[in-house]
């Protein structure tokens, strides 16, 4: 008999994917609940085809694993129960006691065929659920925008966003492929009207793109966290520019480096290091956990496996996760119940 212990410390998480964070069994069983045909009838290629398992990863083979996943939860019933799994099991697995995952609502309702709000809704029911059973958990819901989509559609995400803010949505990030034609610049009004509605904002960036690019985005965005951001490490006066505007970055280490945006634990150690002293504020993160297998006890271990921070400066990165939430309550309670 295996004996489970329960983890020592409470985490936060603030940045990982609705899409690629339920395990792979459980979103086997939402297929089949839902009568959904998947490729495989054999639950071991369908484990590999919503997992990362091959040495060398392109930035294409990434998202590529999102579709399916997509289209299991594209269901008000897969919702509810896929943000049960995902906030009971980070907790009862990593104790993590703040969780805000993140999802694109108009890629769950099958190109229109379902209910936007039936959806967000749902979903919302999922959350609630999860944190009735384990009331020591905090959470909230950010929803995603799309650069592959147009501005018009993107809209409509931020509109719903608004009218579900008192429910438990808590803001609002921008995600996805580059497309040509796309400009941050053009969703500053979309951004300051989230955040006059009492939503935060967090965005992409500096993970697959330049430094430059960055600091474009921190100039016409209105921003309360990043997601990524750590290109900032190679431009001091970017480092600065995020330092002053008391952003915290969300990086997630097994993320980058499964697609060779970080090289290896030598440049890790470089990158955490230098925005350290530099006085970056950031947070650890899974982005993928269940492509990646990964988990957030275990992307915090990176830290110490390559001798990176030592358990003092661990504990405060894990403080400044709890700080920069955008959830709106105090430690052990939760406004949306």
């Amino acid at each position: 008999m295996v004996t489970l212990s329960r983890p020592q410390k409470e985490l936060a998480e603030l940045h990982f994917h609705l899409g690629q964070s339920v395990e792979p069994h459980v979103l086997w069983s939402i297929a089949h609940e839902q009568g959904i045909k998947l490729p495989s009838k054999d639950y071991w290629e369908f484990f590999d085809l919503v997992t990362l398992n091959k040495e060398k990863v392109t930035w294409e083979d990434y998202h590529k694993l999102f579709h399916l996943t997509e289209l299991v939860q594209s269901s008000p019933v897969a919702m509810e129960r896929t943000l049960y799994e995902v906030i009971s099991g980070a907790y009862r697995v990593n104790n993590i006691t703040l969780q805000e995952p993140g999802f694109n609502p108009l890629y769950r309702n099958r190109e229109g065929e379902r209910d936007l709000d039936q959806i967000i809704l749902a979903a919302l029911r999922g959350m609630e659920r999860a944190l009735a059973e384990f009331p020591k958990v905090r959470a909230g819901l950010m929803l995603m925008l799309d650069r592959r989509l147009p501005k018009d559609v993107n809209a409509i995400i931020v509109r719903k966003a608004i009218k579900y803010r008192s429910r438990g949505v808590v803001g609002i990030d921008i995600a996805g492929p580059k497309k040509e034609g796309f400009k941050y610049e053009d969703y500053t009004d979309l951004y300051a009207e989230a955040r006059a509605s009492g939503l935060k904002t967090t965005v992409h960036t500096g993970e697959d793109g330049t430094a430059e690019e960055m600091d474009h985005v921190l100039d016409v965005l209105p921003l309360d966290r990043l997601n990524h951001g750590f290109r900032a490490y190679t431009d001091k006066k970017l480092m600065e520019k995020v330092r002053k505007k008391n952003l915290t970055m969300c990086l997630c280490p097994t993320s980058n480096l499964s697609v060779g945006f970080i090289k290896d634990g030598k440049h890790l150690k470089e990158v955490l290091q230098t925005l350290w002293k530099n006085e970056v504020k950031f947070c650890i993160n899974t982005d993928n956990p269940s492509m990646l297998r990964t988990n957030l006890t275990k992307e915090i271990e990176l830290l110490r496996t390559h001798e990176i921070f030592d358990e003092a400066q661990i504990d405060q990165i894990i403080a400044w996760a709890f700080e920069c939430t955008f959830i709106p309550t105090e430690h052990g309670k939760n406004l949306y119940l």
